[in-house]
């Protein structure tokens, strides 16, 4: 609980009172040496480096004996990282990394060093690693790389300030439990997050095994009690295009509502009106953000469509849309793509795509068997972004 107008943070651990001390980084410990290797010397060596680019990519916020970092084939000595050593990253391309942190956690038999655009800082006594690795997570801490960092598309941040940088510390113990909570709570997160990631591996596989493989004409996994080849057809000959009630409208001129906005790649805004209603299948026609996962949603219900995406609707008694959406994912639409940087897929192109197609019951099963393994999904992924919310409303209660 707060302390009057003291300076504590607004929760705090029972058993702990008085206020924080203002430090500086520089007065908390040393730097140490870092060695710019780039990519290009990584291979069977005998040392391994923590680039700045594994520190963005590094979930957990630590580097243990089992983390997967590259190894560099150099034969001198190095200034080797031991248990306890922060490394942060100097450069980022998106300003909310900048100035990220990992904490050494066990380094096993390898011989680790800082690498590229990375600083070393070895706390002294009175600074706790992981206390440190989640203020660097607060805003108080994106609130300071914000106002100190450097550059335009590549943003940097330099050694003096992040040495000069002033924050609250409490005692060591409070530290300690301040940064043991958040890793528990990370390690919810992390369990959490693999849930998801196999709740989609499943998906991918079930994908892949019951839809025909290319030259096949039968799946490799079936529904109990059915037989019989998928028939070749043409999108054209099993569902009708809607693209003429498309209305693009730019971001000023859109009146907020409740119908979701669609663009290429899903929704983008909610606005008032409509111009499709019903069940519809939406393609990107051009902008995909990603051509390996092809943009591909099933609506249902009152839409609002602008003219990046194709609208297809299965015909009655012969296709069922559920159905065509997750076909549409199990195609590879690289080939049917034209145009540079911004691919495009003309709707003449998409309506003469070759597809195979079950008989209408087979395709209602598959349709409604992958709803619900989305559904099963969504509920994992609002768990994690719910934790995730909870860490954040707690680096912003916990830290001064």
């Amino acid at each position: 609980m707060m302390e009057g107008n003291k300076n504590v943070p607004k929760r705090r651990f029972d058993g702990f009172v008085g206020e924080w001390e203002e430090e500086k980084l520089e007065g908390l410990g040393v730097f140490g040496r870092t060695y710019a290797y780039s990519r290009a010397i990584e291979g069977a060596g005998n040392y391994y480096h923590v680039h700045y680019g594994d520190i963005h990519a590094t979930f957990t916020g630590v580097i243990t004996e089992n983390t997967n970092i590259p190894s560099i084939k150099v034969e001198e000595s190095h200034e080797l990282l031991k248990d306890g050593d922060i490394v942060i990253a100097d450069a980022s391309e998106d300003y909310k990394d900048l100035g990220k942190a990992v904490v050494i956690q066990g380094t096993g038999n390898r011989k680790i060093i800082a690498g590229l655009h990375t600083f070393k800082f070895t706390p002294n006594e009175k600074l706790n690693s992981n206390f440190y690795l989640y203020y660097s997570q607060s805003n108080l801490f994106k609130s300071f790389s914000y106002k100190t960092g450097t550059g335009i598309s590549v943003f940097g941040i330099s050694k003096e300030n992040m040495g000069k940088m002033e924050f609250n510390i409490p005692s060591y113990s409070e530290q300690q439990k301040i940064g043991h909570f958040f890793k528990q709570l990370d390690k919810q997160i992390n369990l959490q997050q693999q849930k998801v990631e196999k709740a989609k591996a499943i998906k991918t596989a079930y994908l892949a095994e019951m839809f025909p493989a290319e030259g096949e004409t039968v799946p490799k996994r079936r529904f109990d009690g059915f037989t019989g080849d998928w028939k070749e057809r043409k999108v054209y000959s099993i569902s009708d295009r809607f693209d003429n009630l498309r209305i693009p409208v730019t971001a000023s001129e859109r009146i907020p509502g409740d119908t979701p906005y669609y663009g290429a790649n899903g929704i983008q805004d909610y606005v008032d009106g409509f111009t499709h209603e019903g069940e519809y299948i939406l393609v990107a026609e051009d902008g995909a953000n990603d051509l390996n996962d092809y943009p591909v949603h099933y609506v249902n219900g009152k839409v609002w469509v602008n003219n990046h995406a194709h609208v297809l609707q299965g015909k009655t008694g012969i296709a069922d849309n559920k159905f065509l959406m997750y076909l549409f994912k199990t195609i590879n639409m690289e080939p049917y793509l034209v145009g540079g940087s911004r691919a495009k897929l003309n709707a003449d192109v998409m309506m003469n795509i070759e597809i195979l197609l079950p008989i209408l019951e087979v395709q209602q099963k598959i349709g409604h068997f992958f709803k619900k393994l989305d559904e099963k999904i969504a509920i994992e992924e609002r768990r994690v972004e719910k934790l995730q919310a909870l860490k954040q409303a707690y680096l912003h209660e916990m830290f001064v």
